[in-house]
């Protein structure tokens, strides 16, 4: 870290004081338990050894923390984007307040990371290229309307099952704010003002978040690869099939189809119906995923 980050980083930290201050991690048990993740019902989870249960439960929990944290990064970028883009005083005024929050979680996150990750995910990689390129109503409707909104009830969650108080409180914070940012989106956002461009862009951006929900558990997966090694296609099916995936995306993509269908967007939601972009993948299809990917 250069001095002038280092510098930065201070006067951020004084700022960030007069809000709230971060946590510090509590205990030293695994911040989800395995139930969170379904690998209770997986043979090569429960027959692995006390330390391979641990490093895989770690390597989960860690993929939702480094997750998290970089939505809030991406959104700390979207709200410059959406502040420059207006000259709406108080429109402008709500996405620097926005910013604050995203600011804000982005730093309560990071007492729980030992080492920042060195890779993107697909679906931090797709949220980086969404900031960058899409123009405002488009960045609006994903970013707050679907996303923020997902959050409220994806944060809630995670606080209510955590098993570090200190983090669980910042996580019930973190999803009572988000409600507020999805409340901004669906007053920013209007159908009628999107260019058929935007239309297009929408189209094609959905079907790609949509399609990383389809495919379930992938992270999971990935955690019990990393720490035992050897998985195959029949593996992977077989540990797909048994975390019972399918029910639990499929309340995810119903979630999103809900957050989608806002006033003027029966277009999309015909078109993404129409490539079965609200029906999770098979564990067969989900397990050619993972093993294309990996």
């Amino acid at each position: 870290m250069s001095d002038r980050d280092a510098e930065l980083q201070r006067v951020a930290s004084r700022m960030l004081r007069r809000r709230v201050n971060a946590g510090t991690p509590h205990g030293t048990a695994p911040l989800w338990s395995a139930s969170r993740f379904g690998l209770q019902r997986v043979d090569a989870y429960t027959q692995a050894s006390t330390r391979q249960q641990r490093a895989i439960l770690d390597a989960c929990a860690a993929g939702l923390l480094a997750e998290s944290r970089f939505v809030e990064r991406s959104g700390m970028e979207f709200c410059a984007r959406m502040t420059l883009a207006t000259d709406n005083v108080a429109e402008r005024q709500l996405y620097c307040l926005i910013a604050a929050d995203e600011a804000s979680h982005y730093a309560w996150l990071q007492p729980w990371f030992d080492v920042e990750p060195d890779f993107i995910d697909p679906f931090n990689a797709f949220l980086a290229d969404c900031v960058a390129n899409a123009t405002p109503q488009p960045l609006a409707y994903l970013m707050q309307v679907v996303l923020e909104g997902f959050g409220i009830v994806h944060y809630a969650g995670l606080a209510t099952s955590c098993n570090d108080t200190e983090l669980a409180k910042i996580l019930k914070r973190m999803a009572a704010d988000e409600a507020l940012h999805h409340a901004a989106g669906l007053a920013t956002f209007s159908a009628g003002r999107l260019a058929d461009s935007e239309r297009e862009f929408l189209r094609n951006a959905s079907c790609t978040l949509l399609q990383m929900i389809r495919s379930g558990p992938q992270s999971v997966l990935a955690a019990l690869d990393r720490e035992l090694g050897g998985i195959d296609h029949a593996d992977a099916l077989s540990i797909l099939a048994s975390l019972d995936g399918d029910a639990d995306t499929a309340a995810k993509l119903g979630r999103m189809r809900q957050l989608m269908a806002q006033p003027g967007m029966d277009w999309l939601i015909d078109d993404l119906a129409s490539r079965s972009a609200f029906l999770p993948c098979t564990p067969t299809e989900s397990a050619q995923i993972y093993l294309r990917s990996s």
